[in-house]
């Protein structure tokens, strides 16, 4: 018994360092995040891959750790992982940003539903958006990527080693940038496709004064940005992976992977 006890007393502090990193990627990542998933399955996988981590980094982390280290090691721990769970998520922000930005200007976003994935009213061509880059991301390895890049963290910043980097808010101004360009590109053919519907529409009204154009008007409108969608949604495979090795790349280089 005294054994046993002596050892959880010197693995019980790593462990629960690495714990508050993998906590929190889990908390802000795509997918891992979902309220779709049950929590206790949540917990489940952050204590599994937790466990199979700590005898690992055990060698790397100072044996003297004070009340005041501790506490700045959590902090910085639980930096790291919100940082990667969030610039992977910022991603599909943008997607879907996509989709709230054609909804509007199509009148899909009068019509919200229930996301269970989000947990949140959005309209179907935003969900549309947000499962296209999921299919996405689950497609490139993007999942595997991300927790690849998680253990990746703890040879390069071994836990209650991290250091603030200056770069960081740059980093994350960045991908915040990077995910609104996302958006006004991956909505553009259909904004195009609107502004020329509605500028044939002025058109028509103006030649035919008996037309009610408000009456074919949003039909139309709905009918043109469903098609444009889906005319540009197979171009986009390239442009959302490209984001994707873009962000990655970006979190690598920020904490010391390259």
């Amino acid at each position: 018994m005294p054994t046993i006890a002596i050892n959880l007393k010197f693995l019980l502090p790593p462990f629960l360092l690495v714990l508050v990193r993998v906590s929190g990627l889990t908390l802000s990542a795509p997918i891992f995040s979902s309220p779709g998933i049950p929590r206790h399955v949540k917990v489940g996988f952050v204590s599994v891959i937790s466990l199979m981590i700590t005898p690992i980094v055990f060698p790397l982390i100072p044996m003297q750790l004070t009340l005041g280290t501790v506490v700045a090691a959590v902090v910085g721990e639980l930096i790291i992982g919100l940082v990667l769970g969030l610039g992977v998520s910022l991603v599909f922000l943008g997607a879907r940003a996509t989709g709230v930005i054609v909804g509007q200007q199509a009148g899909l976003s009068l019509g919200q539903v229930l996301n269970p994935m989000l947990n949140e009213n959005s309209s179907i061509i935003d969900q549309l958006f947000y499962l296209v880059t999921l299919m996405v991301f689950l497609a490139v390895g993007g999942h595997r990527t991300l927790v690849a890049t998680l253990l990746d963290t703890f040879h390069a910043i071994p836990p209650a080693s991290f250091k603030f980097n200056a770069s960081l808010p740059t980093v994350i101004e960045t991908l915040i940038t990077s995910a609104f360009q996302l958006a006004i590109r991956m909505s553009a053919p259909t904004l195009i496709a609107l502004f020329m519907a509605t500028l044939t529409m002025g058109f028509v009204s103006r030649t035919i004064p008996q037309l009610n154009i408000l009456s074919v008007g949003f039909a139309v409108r709905v009918f043109v940005a469903l098609t444009a969608a889906a005319v540009a949604m197979p171009f986009s495979f390239d442009l959302i992976n490209g984001e994707f090795i873009k962000t990655f790349d970006l979190l690598r280089e920020v904490f010391g992977l390259d």
